[in-house]
């Protein structure tokens, strides 16, 4: 990754040109006395670094670029490190990996200051640091430094030049040093954008593919249960939900009821979520219970989440004789009407929600609906919209919904649901996921 420095200081170096704005226009390079062979140069590494490539290979043209240009027997190009706050060396032609903290030698001047840096002399340098040359038997006669930048002017790294053949580093020199550095600076910025565009699309594509799996495990139809109808719906507040909700037929022909929960909404709890659906579809081919199943997928989630997160979940089996064996992790309110003359009720969570704490509640007792009868398990996400006002939709209102339509199938009640929040909301995109799922005992 490309980064920028911070912002450059204000204090003149010992020998320097001080780098003018980024949108000012560069010293024609007819007025630079340069040759044709040099502006050949200069024009072909403009051409090859407007062709998107790998960042090393570019660069390395630049560095070849600069020992051509300005006949010196090495180049290196450094680049800021902002999580170490040093400059390192991703191409160093002739010498090995280097690494400096960014405000220390000559290169670490040339970067904070942000200009061109001439040093004709540098073992009178007290900026210059000779033990390299000591352990590699190199002798550095004369430096040249020039910071890179992008369009806003921050420098993102700096080019040295080492020692100029026959004559030292003149003028000219710091003038075509700096055209080097300002196209190396936008060529590594438009890289960086690539980069960045390349992975912003990367993520996307792999957002619409968890979605569509996500998606994939809403059931298309409600299962087909004796004397039961259901019906389900969920909204993303995003790309992907921490909602779920699944209706399925169990083994032993009961009709299977689950709203999950999870913290948050986004990528993160759809994965959890998606974990709570499998483990309790799997574990309800082998066990009987609702209450034992969420216990141990409690069990599994409590060494698995991190501190924080959550799942809240209401799991029902239903048989067609309307016993309602379920439990709830900490999921409500549950409206519920056993009979179509009496009035709602609400079913009060025994536990707390999965990846808390342990539990060792005992089951809630099984009840029966009674034909008419009806139970709605929302998520907060519906109770919870809110309106212009940021007003809640609130439960109350949402059961007085319920009711309002208790004489309808379980398709009904959702859509009228659906359509009440969404009129609350005035048609705005949910701030959380929400849920519905109505089941009905068939008269």
């Amino acid at each position: 990754m490309i980064e920028q420095g911070p912002p450059p200081d204000e204090h003149p170096g010992a020998v320097e040109t001080a780098q003018p704005p980024a949108d000012a226009p560069g010293e024609p390079l007819r007025a630079l006395q340069v040759s044709d062979s040099q502006v050949r140069t200069l024009l072909n590494l403009s051409r090859r670094l407007a062709v998107p490539g790998d960042v090393y290979e570019m660069m390395c043209r630049v560095a070849e670029a600069a020992t051509g240009l300005l006949d010196c027997e090495r180049a290196s190009i450094f680049l800021y490190d902002a999580r170490t706050g040093e400059l390192w060396t991703k191409v160093a032609l002739g010498a090995t990996t280097i690494r400096v903290p960014s405000s220390m030698g000559i290169v670490g001047h040339s970067f904070t200051h942000n200009s061109v840096v001439h040093v004709p002399a540098p073992y009178s340098d007290p900026r210059f640091n000779p033990e390299p040359d000591r352990r590699s038997g190199f002798i550095t006669r004369n430096l040249l430094s020039a910071p890179m930048a992008g369009l806003n002017g921050a420098p993102i790294g700096v080019i040295q030049a080492v020692n100029k053949q026959r004559v030292p580093f003149a003028e000219k020199d710091l003038s075509l040093i700096q055209l080097l550095a300002d196209q190396a600076g936008v060529a590594l910025q438009r890289y960086e954008l690539q980069q960045q565009a390349i992975e912003a699309a990367a993520l996307q594509h792999e957002m619409d593919l968890a979605k569509r799996i996500q998606q994939s495990l809403v059931p298309h139809a409600p299962p087909d249960v004796a004397g039961v109808s259901c019906a389900g719906w969920t909204l993303p507040a995003s790309t992907t939900g921490g909602d779920c909700y699944d209706l399925w037929k169990l083994p032993d022909g009961r009709l299977g009821i689950l709203v999950a929960d999870a913290s948050g909404h986004g990528l993160g709890p759809a994965l959890i979520v998606t974990q709570v659906r499998t483990l309790v579809r799997t574990l309800s081919e082998i066990e009987t219970s609702p209450h034992e199943i969420l216990n141990r997928v409690n069990n599994r989630l409590l060494q698995d989440l991190s501190g924080g997160q959550f799942v809240t979940t209401f799991l029902g089996f239903l048989a067609a004789d309307g016993m309602l064996h379920w439990t709830s992790a900490g999921h409500g309110p549950l409206p519920i009407r056993l009979a179509p003359g009496d009035t709602l009720s609400n079913l009060a969570p025994p536990v707390p929600p999965l990846g808390v704490i342990e539990w060792c509640e005992p089951a809630p007792d099984p009840f029966r609906l009674e034909p008419g009868g009806s139970l709605l398990v929302p998520s907060d996400g519906i109770f919870e919209a809110v309106d212009e006002r940021d007003e809640q939709y609130g439960a109350e209102r949402m059961c007085e919904e319920f009711d309002q339509y208790r004489h309808e199938s379980a398709d009904v009640i959702v859509q009228a649901l659906r359509e009440s929040v969404r009129r609350w909301s005035a048609g705005r995109e949910p701030l959380d996921d929400q849920t519905i799922v109505v089941v009905k005992r068939l008269r």
